[in-house]
């Protein structure tokens, strides 16, 4: 560097930084509230032929039964109700130069990613999300795990067109030339 370089550190007027609170965030699709509840009941289905066989053939937990069966019913009802509350709470917004994406009942997380930092971007489509028409968008960054955002419950067409937008801004940042010569 050299000694007629002038280096400055000036103070960030934290008042005057855009407010991603304020952003309206974009909410899952309904249907993925179905998606949602199909693999719960699976999940609880399975659990409960489990915990079924167990009490038929293990007669020491057998006489356990009286507090087992209750708790396995009130943990599906706790478990609803989180996914519930947690479902409400999901939102999502693609902006001119970031990703974010908020979640959380207890413990709020809202990830914000800048474009410049997304590696690649992956569109998932599982067999229930197939038959909804929905899709969930995963943006890889550099930098770790942390930065990481996996959106559900987005309509495909929905997600195909932030995927394609996404990717557009990409390689115009990586490519800016290729913007003025469109």
């Amino acid at each position: 560097m050299s000694s007629d370089t002038f280096f400055t550190n000036q103070t960030v007027d934290l008042d005057q930084l855009p407010r991603y609170e304020e952003i309206s965030l974009k909410q899952p699709h309904p249907s993925y509230w179905k998606i949602i509840c199909i693999n719960m009941v699976i999940f609880f289905v399975v659990l409960g032929i489990g915990t079924g066989l167990i009490l038929f053939f293990v007669d020491e937990i057998r006489l356990n039964a009286v507090w087992i069966v209750p708790l396995y019913f009130i943990l599906a009802v706790i478990l609803f109700l989180i996914y519930r509350l947690s479902f409400k709470k999901r939102g999502y917004a693609v902006r001119t130069h970031d990703v974010i994406y908020k979640s959380g009942i207890i413990a709020e997380s809202t990830t914000i990613v800048p474009l410049n930092r997304i590696q690649h971007i992956e569109l998932n489509e599982g067999i229930f999300s197939r038959i909804f028409k929905l899709g969930s968008l995963q943006v890889f960054t550099a930098g770790g795990q942390s930065g990481h955002i996996h959106i559900s419950g987005i309509a495909i067409n929905e997600a195909k067109s932030i995927r394609d937008l996404l990717l557009k801004k990409l390689d115009l940042l990586e490519n800016p030339a290729t913007e003025t010569e469109a």
